[in-house]
């Protein structure tokens, strides 16, 4: 999996209470970046993350583990959302190339985690997975 999803977008909450979206962790552009991670369920096994880090500051603003069933709309060329059990998040991204390259590089996660749960014999596709994408072990962030 090429680490190269690597965009430049505000990433947003769903608030509820207004119906509207508003940025996460106080706002700012993020670089935004698909990456294997481990999971923080005490397991240890590696995942596919969704990782935003705000620019000015290197604070982790997003922090969004990629399983199957993951719900991903385009409202438009710059704004995307998505869903993960009851948590929503989207991203307004600094160009139309930037929201293509995010959405290609989920796409293909999400297709790996499709394949790899249809064979439950063979190995899992974080065992299969032998390359080192150099990323240090992570602590979650839950803003």
């Amino acid at each position: 999996f090429p680490a190269s999803v690597r965009v430049r977008a505000v990433v947003m909450t769903r608030d509820d209470s207004s119906g509207g979206w508003v940025p996460l962790g106080g706002g700012g552009l993020s670089h935004v970046v698909i990456c294997k991670g481990r999971s923080l369920d005490g397991r240890g096994r590696r995942e596919y993350i969704i990782r935003g880090e705000r620019l000015r500051d290197r604070a982790p603003v997003l922090e969004c583990a990629v399983q199957r069933g993951l719900v991903y709309n385009k409202v438009n060329p710059i704004f995307h959302h998505w869903r993960v059990e009851d948590r929503k998040f989207g991203l307004t991204f600094q160009s139309p190339a930037d929201a293509i390259s995010f959405e290609k590089g989920l796409q293909t996660v999400l297709d790996k985690l499709d394949r790899g749960s249809d064979s439950p014999s063979s190995s899992t596709p974080e065992e299969a997975d032998t390359e080192d994408d150099g990323q240090a072990d992570i602590v979650s962030y839950r803003p």
